[in-house]
């Protein structure tokens, strides 16, 4: 019988879960890596998003080089004008060209079942 670590269960029903979410809103995604590499750049925005979160602490995560997809407490965000205000702010960032899509989620549904429930979607052009 194979020992597989829960974390690893629980990282491919995640994976999984947000590629249904994704590819049912439109967007496609390569099947999950186990540790995709994303440039510096890209690091840096998730970290400056997860740290200026004012309201509540949201969670940020690249999917794609141009997917991006942020949980957030649905009774303190207004997920769609988030979602622009994160679009503004990658495009301040030297994220203009890469047309990124922003996917606001509920953070608790994220945390605790580990499902993805959109809140929003918006394609930054």
């Amino acid at each position: 019988m194979l020992n597989i670590p829960m974390w690893k269960t629980r990282s491919t029903n995640f994976s999984t879960t947000i590629s249904i979410v994704l590819l049912s809103s439109g967007l496609t995604i390569l099947p999950a890596q186990a540790d995709p590499e994303f440039s510096n750049a890209h690091k840096k925005i998730e970290r400056a998003i997860e740290t200026a979160a004012r309201k509540s602490p949201v969670d940020a995560m690249w999917l794609r080089h141009d997917a991006l997809l942020i949980a957030v407490n649905k009774d303190k965000t207004n997920a769609k004008n988030y979602a622009k205000g994160i679009c503004e702010f990658l495009a301040e960032n030297g994220f203009a060209a890469q047309h990124t899509s922003v996917v606001i989620a509920d953070q608790a549904m994220l945390r605790k079942r580990n499902q993805v429930i959109k809140l929003s979607e918006r394609r930054c052009d």
